[in-house]
Order: structure tokens, then sequence, then C-alpha cells
């Protein structure tokens, strides 16, 4: 068997270089907690501590030793090992037998629990060289919204023999690149747990129903990739191994490919994992498609007129919409704070409320996007926009469709999940058909003039700009399908409407006619 040399010198310039970055930061420095997993016993523990960089040791507020409930009671700490040791160690000891996973799950949550800002993971039985801490450390004190991640040195070590660890090497980098290409990261080492965790991004992940075995490092790296949070690859060296075996190891390296290949599976709507829906913070994008709500709504308004949004998201129409020399008042129940510059002027109201807005029949189109499946007073809201039409003027209204093909399919295998967009989004009150889509504006006192259909939302599902010729290509075809069988295949409906009446001004006081003519 080939031993893996683990001893590391410390750079002394690297932690003279962040222990003057922390200084230069003051109390803004960020609160920093060391989580130490899988120690051996104490003697090792004990070993492992002392090899951290003696000023780096008080970089970390806590240093906390993690164990299950076996290792526990088959290696206790001893307490008066503990007396002698450091006033920011800590044992914190797990009630079940947790597993790398479950242990990793009660790190995060004693570390949101004492509110750090980063959390370190690192090994306890000396495979992660603790000399490395301040590599790990640097970046955050630039960025502390990054992840940091420590990858190996694939070299062979300088041992007899070694020239045995080359197919391990070969498959390693087979491994990492197919990952690469099915997630479109550039990760050099997804199975290196030598990591530091920015505990902002990791409120947001649901981690909790990650796996509870080595999967759970894998499904964070995708839960970073899905919220957008950099990550940061420092150097390590020298080479160790994760796993105990070749066997285990490529055991691991076929279940983080598996969990690769499930994302994209879970993006394709054809497996729903609760893991992967995470709080991205801003629920609704643009869609450039030319099949899509966005693009057929700005397409459907006149240039040179004026469009009141009712539930105007962030103002995502305001910017295509003044290129054509439209005037944009947006309405919404968020704070003005991050909404597009280009709306003319925006009114924060709650929609499901009677709406009061300084406007009488002012507008050439009123646009209520993917807005009424949020609200219980839908049709309180439509009948209030009639007021604010001029004669003449457009209802352009959107809501996807609950009779689309795959969430019939997905009935009938018993699945019905929400999440945090698309049809099921789960803000969503109250789901339509095409039938009762229509039925709804028409109850507001609405005559339908046109109807739309939308294609499947082909650029997020493949993550592209809308623009590249296969998803465009997709998209056409799609929509033409949409368009034959809109109850089975339209995304979303989109409906195109005047009022049926203008309410008190169409009607003509035959009193006031007299008066009026009188001299």
């Amino acid at each position: 068997m080939i031993e893996f040399e683990t001893e590391v010198r410390v750079d002394d310039a690297l932690v003279e270089a962040v222990e003057k970055r922390r200084r230069e930061l003051g109390p803004a420095a960020p609160r920093v907690a060391l989580f130490v997993f899988d120690c051996a016993d104490t003697g090792t523990l004990q070993r492992v501590l002392e090899r951290i960089p003696d000023t780096a040791s008080a970089w970390f507020e806590e240093i906390v030793i993690v164990q299950d409930r076996a290792a526990a009671e088959q290696r206790p700490v001893p307490r008066d090992w503990l007396a002698r040791e450091p006033a920011n160690l800590r044992v914190h000891r797990l009630p079940r037998d947790a597993g790398f996973g479950g242990a990793r799950k009660a790190a995060f949550e004693y570390a949101l629990r004492k509110g750090f800002d980063h959390v370190v993971f690192m090994r306890g039985d000396g495979l992660h060289p603790p000399e490395e801490l301040p590599a790990l450390v640097r970046p955050i004190l630039d960025e502390p919204d990054q992840m940091v991640f420590a990858y190996r040195l694939l070299r062979l070590p300088d041992a007899p023999g070694s020239w045995k660890l080359i197919p391990n090497l070969i498959a390693h980098t087979l491994a990492t690149g197919f990952q690469n290409r099915l997630l479109g990261l550039r990760l050099r080492d997804y199975h290196s747990g030598f990591r530091l965790y920015s505990m902002r991004a990791v409120e947001r992940m649901p981690y909790q129903l990650n796996a509870d075995d080595h999967r759970f490092d894998m499904q964070l790296v995708i839960q970073c990739r899905v919220l957008g949070v950099p990550v940061c690859e420092v150097p390590v060296g020298p080479l160790w191994r994760e796993y105990g075996t070749n066997a285990a190891g490529l055991l691991e390296v076929i279940r983080a490919s598996r969990c690769a290949v499930d994302y994209r599976l879970h993006q394709l709507h054809l497996l729903r994992l609760g893991n992967y829906f995470v709080d991205e913070g801003v629920r609704y994008t643009f869609k450039h498609s030319e099949t899509g709500s966005h693009m057929q709504i700005v397409r459907a308004i006149e240039p040179d007129s004026s469009v009141l949004d009712l539930g105007c998201s962030q103002g995502l129409l305001a910017r295509p919409l003044r290129e054509k020399g439209v005037r944009v008042t947006g309405v919404d129940i968020a704070a003005m704070s991050g909404f597009a510059s280009e709306l003319e002027q925006y009114f924060q109201r709650d929609l499901d409320l009677p709406l009061d807005l300084p406007f009488g029949r002012e507008f050439d189109y009123v646009v209520v996007s993917d807005v009424i499946e949020h609200l219980r007073n839908r049709t309180q809201l439509l009948r209030r926009a009639r007021t604010f039409l001029k004669e003449g003027g457009r209802l352009i209204i959107s809501t996807p469709n609950i009779s689309l093909w795959f969430y019939r399919l997905s009935l009938l295998v018993g699945r019905f999940e929400y999440g945090p967009r698309g049809v099921l989004d789960e803000t969503h009150v109250h789901l339509f058909t095409r039938a009762t889509f229509r039925r709804e504006v028409e109850k507001a006192g609405f005559f339908i003039l046109n109807e739309r259909v939308t294609a499947l939302p082909f650029e997020i599902v493949f993550e592209s700009t809308g623009r590249s010729r296969f998803v465009r290509s997709l998209n056409r075809v799609y929509h033409t399908l949409a368009r034959l069988w809109p109850t089975m295949f339209a995304y979303q409906h989109i409906l195109e409407a005047e009022i049926t009446t203008l309410d008190d001004e169409s009607t003509v006081d035959s009193g006031r006619v007299r008066e009026s003519a009188e001299p």
C-alpha cells in the first residue's frame, strides 16, 4: 500500500499577509469557526491541532471537534486534556451516528445558531494539512461571499510503487471532466472535503435534505452552482486520499457523478429533488425567447403608448418597452429599491387589496403578466384594471397552464410538487386551465380579442441566453405544437382583451343632455 505524505511546511509569508489583512479589517473581520471531523484518537487529534500555525489559531472564534455517538463512546476526549487546551476549543457530540453528511449538517446548524460568518471543515486524522488553513482563509478577507475549496495537487508521491496510482489519477481527471461538463463548472477537485463555507450562502440552501454520506459535498457544490455563489479553489499539497480504498473512492466518484446527472434531470422536471430548490433571492428574470411570454407581450404593445404594469416584479418589461418609446408605470408589493430605472413611475401596492392609484382612464394597455395565479382577490383586481384603460385600450394578461402534458403525467404517477418557480410556484394560490383562465377574464367584464400561447422555457432548462440556434429551433418546434393543441402543450396562455363597458362613462343622462342643450 502506498503511504501518502502529509507533512507540509507553513507559509510564513501567507500567515503574515492574513494577519495584516485581519488587522486592517479590525472589528469587520469575519467570524470564522473551524470544525474538525473524523478524529482518530486524542493523540492524533492533539498532533493535528498543534500543526495549526500559532498565529492562525487565534483567527478561529471556536475550534469545534464534532463526534457522533459511537465515536464519543469509543474515543471520548478526556476532560483533563480539554482543560489544558486553548479556551476556544469545543467538543460537539451528536445524538446519533450521523454519517459523513449528517455530521456536517449538525455543524452547519451549530454555526448558524452561533452566528459565524464562515466555517472551515477539516479532518482530524491528519489527512487534511492544517498548515494550509491560511490559504483557505485568505480569499474571504477580500471577497467574503465566496466559498473556498482546497484542491489536491495531482502529483505522484515520492514513494516506491507510486506508478500504481496512475490509473487513479486518470480516473480522477476523467471524472472531474465529466462532472464539469455536466454542471458547466471548471472545478479541479469535487471530492476534497477540506473546505471553507460562507454561512450567508449556506443558510439559503436546503442542506438538511442532502445525503448523509459523501454525496453531501457534491450536493453542496451543485447548490452553490444553483445560487450562483462563486467558488475559489486553492491548491493544497501534497496529495491525500479522501476515501479509504481505491474501491471506495471509485464508488464515491460514481455517486458524485450520479448527483450531477440527477440535477440535470431535476432541471428537466424528470425528477423533482427538494435539495435543489434553493432560495435564489430574485425569483423571476426576463426571458429573451421569441416564443416566451415576455417577448410576445412586448411585441403586442404598440410604440409610443402608455402601459400600467400591475405586478411588474423588478420592472422586467420596462427596458424593452422603453426602447419602443413606451411609458411604463409599475405597481408591485415590494419596496422600490432594485427596480428598473426605465419605469416612469412606481407604486408599492398589495394587489390583493382594493387598488388605489391616482389615475383615471389614462393607459393604452394594462399588463397583468403571471400575476393572477398569486392572488385570492383576482376578480377585484381585474375589475379595477378596467377603470385605468382608455376607450379602445387593451388588457394583456398571462398565466401558466396547469393542464400542460408534463403535469398530467406527473399526477398520473402520483407526483405534484411545488417549487420556487414555474407552473407549480409555491406562491401560487390558484391554478388555471385554458378554459378557466378565459372564464376568469370574461367574468371581470372583458371581451377576449386574441389568444397566444408560449413554448416551454427551454432557455431556463438549458441555462441558455435564449439566442442559441439549438434552443431557438426547439422553441419554434414546440411553439407550433402548442398552437395546434394549446390545452396540452402550451406552457402559458396570453389573452388580449378589451373592456365590455365604460362603466359610468358609457351612460348618458337625458336630463343632463337637455340642460346642456338649453341656452
